[in-house]
């Protein structure tokens, strides 16, 4: 059974490793690591959240030209985190697996760790 524990705390230490290493891009390329685990980093032009409650945390340009979105789901934990519109105007990191919706790059953000400040790791 020690060997057993010791095998799993390697594995979980391995694990979290290799989420400290993610590759860190720049908005404008995010495009091109479409379904890629990574760090992407740039600058907040606007956070907006819709009527319905749905954010978005918009890199370079405003909605509909922006290069990266962060989409944070209405009802979501990070739906009422404060902190949000303090975003606007800064240079941040967002980590997270990029999805393609409607032709735009974007990272689900559902929690607070995955969202950094500046562009080195």
């Amino acid at each position: 059974m020690g060997r057993l524990s010791a095998t799993l705390c390697i594995f979980l230490w391995l694990l979290t490793a290799h989420a400290e290493n993610l590759l860190l891009i720049k908005d404008s390329e995010a495009i091109q690591y479409a379904g890629r685990r990574v760090e992407v980093w740039g600058f907040v032009v606007s956070v907006t959240t819709s009527p319905l409650g749905t954010s978005f945390i918009n890199f370079e340009h405003e909605y509909p030209n922006q290069t990266f979105a962060g989409f944070i789901a209405a009802g979501s934990k990070m739906a009422d985190d404060q902190r949000l519109p303090m975003l606007q105007g800064k240079i941040i990191r967002i980590a997270g697996t990029i999805e393609i919706v409607d032709g735009k790059p974007e990272i689900k953000v559902i929690s607070p760790d995955q969202i950094k400040g500046g562009p080195s790791p």
